[in-house]
């Protein structure tokens, strides 16, 4: 182990004895600042469905567009299909609660409300 001057991490020395072997160190390559990232949404589509589906492994959500369209006697629906971890489907649902939740809370959530209970209200 010899220690990095700049960083001060400690690296694996690997010695080989093939001419123009290299050593690389995956934390060098990934290490960045969070100022650094940079979102590049490519696509945007609208969901008003979705459909969750588990593996031994992951959780996918189809996020479908509905009613669809019709097209030569089938509907054909829009859909993105998202793969994720237990960990990070958990940690998505969390927050999504917690968010929904405090807008709730605050009365900033649009609301459906029935005609019936708007004229209780106002009676």
């Amino acid at each position: 182990m010899i220690e990095d001057k700049e960083d001060g991490l400690m690296k694996e020395e690997k010695k080989s004895t093939k001419e123009g072997s290299i050593t690389v160190d995956l934390g060098e390559i990934y290490k960045f600042e969070s100022k650094d990232i940079i979102p590049d949404i490519s696509i945007v589509r609208y969901s008003n469905l979705a459909y969750i589906q588990l593996t031994h492994r992951d959780v996918y959500i189809d996020f479908l567009e509905m009613p669809g369209i019709k097209k030569d006697g089938k509907v054909l629906l829009n859909g993105t299909r998202i793969y994720m971890s237990f960990v990070a489907a958990q940690k998505l649902a969390n927050t999504l609660q917690g968010i929904l939740d405090q807008f709730h809370s605050r009365g900033d959530m649009e609301m459906y409300i029935r005609k019936e209970e708007k004229e209780e209200k106002s009676s």
